[in-house]
């Protein structure tokens, strides 16, 4: 699986350059979650290949009907219609990334009172004005509902087709898309259309510049809990902080509870543990599952024995180095100062399958001191835990640069 990278440092990502690596992400890629602004489906787990391939034409003929028909790319105004005033098939128009940059490069992105021309109306769930529509998935969030759905989406290579099962529509949508807005408010929209039922949360997100990141996120469907109902997994590359979110639909509160965030949560952060050696090491642990690996600053991370024993001064935002002693030894009060080994930012985070279980894969840079360059990655795998109720560390990895 690739991902896109985070913000930070030397490694900050462009807007243009996270906008051109989504859509090829997307060309590969096409399967059951996807974005309403691009040509094709955003995906790229094995949990979500297993949704799709496991339905067969029985569940069709079965069932007697196809609950959703998901239409992506079409052109023509967004169509979203209102669960509470459907009944049967239900048809759904979304734009493409296409669609919204033909109505951006003509300058008519906002009309005269300042609402966006390519907004749409969800006003039967609470939003008074016109929202943009970007990310989205289809699946069971409030029941095991199993009912087959449809995705069609119009691509460069033709119109991609996709089967799943689900009957809520997940949008991520933004507000308040004024010309001159610098911070847009985001949200999470369930539309439950065999229970009648809308679902809506505001987002942490921290999104600038509305247009350019409003499809930037990556959305799945899937049982993270054990309960047989499937929860909301987000990742927002287009905030300021790469952003990791789970969430949970009540079906009695008709509600959307956020059961994982990397706002507070930063459990993988907080169970790793890193400590320089002597011999120009450093010795990473998670003592949470007794975890433990000694690396090589200079053959894993990529150092020279010179940087590595010579002191730099930050006046000039030069990377704090100079922790060992030409003989190898650290040089302690330096290294107290100004080495400590933590997780910078997060790079990357997917779920995955592992050991028959549904895993969150965190990876962070591991560095050696502020402003230092990174001397690998951890990958810290995370899972929920039902005694506890919380997402655990399960597993853990060291990889290089």
């Amino acid at each position: 699986m690739k991902y896109f990278k985070n913000y930070g440092r030397s490694r900050i990502i462009t807007p243009c350059i996270v906008i051109l690596l989504a859509f090829s992400a997307v060309l590969l890629q096409g399967k059951c979650c996807g974005s309403a602004v691009t040509g094709s489906a955003v995906q790229g787990t094995d949990m979500q290949d297993n949704a799709t391939n496991n339905i067969d034409g029985n569940d069709i003929t079965g069932s007697g009907e196809c609950l959703l028909d998901v239409r992506v790319g079409f052109g023509g105004k967004p169509v979203i219609p209102d669960p509470a005033k459907t009944d049967g098939k239900v048809s759904v128009s979304l734009l493409s990334c296409d669609n919204a940059e033909k109505v951006y490069k003509k300058n008519k992105w906002y009309k005269k009172n300042g609402d966006l021309s390519l907004g749409t109306d969800l006003s039967f769930a609470g939003f008074k004005r016109p929202v943009f529509v970007g990310s989205y998935a289809v699946g069971n969030m409030t029941e095991k509902s199993g009912m087959v759905s449809f995705i069609s989406e119009k691509t460069a290579n033709g119109i991609a087709k996709k089967k799943v099962k689900g009957s809520c529509l997940v949008l991520f949508v933004l507000t308040k898309l004024e010309k001159y807005e610098t911070c847009a408010e985001s949200y999470f929209v369930i539309l439950d259309y065999k229970n009648g039922v809308s679902y809506k949360k505001k987002t942490d997100f921290s999104i600038n510049h509305s247009f350019y990141y409003a499809w930037l996120n990556e959305m799945y469907l899937d049982d993270m809990t054990g309960d047989g109902v499937q929860e909301l997994l987000v990742i927002n590359w287009g905030a300021k902080y790469n952003e990791f979110v789970i969430c949970h639909a009540d079906m009695d509160t008709h509600k959307i509870k956020t059961i994982y965030d990397t706002h507070s949560a930063f459990t993988d952060r907080r169970e790793f543990k890193g400590k320089l050696k002597d011999n120009y090491k450093a010795e990473l642990t998670v003592p949470y599952i007794g975890y433990s690996k000694t690396v090589s600053v200079i053959k894993d991370g990529g150092y020279s024995k010179k940087s590595l024993q010579k002191k730099m001064i930050d006046k000039w935002c030069v990377n704090y180095i100079g922790m060992w002693k030409k003989n190898g030894k650290v040089r302690k009060k330096w290294a107290k100062k100004h080495g400590e080994v933590f997780l910078y930012s997060l790079s990357v985070s997917a779920p995955i399958y592992k050991n028959g279980n549904v895993l969150i894969e965190f990876k962070r840079d591991i560095c050696i001191g502020h402003r230092s360059n990174e001397i690998g990655y951890m990958h810290i795998y995370m899972g929920y835990d039902k005694d506890s109720g919380k997402f655990v560390v399960k597993d853990a990895k060291y990889s290089h640069k």
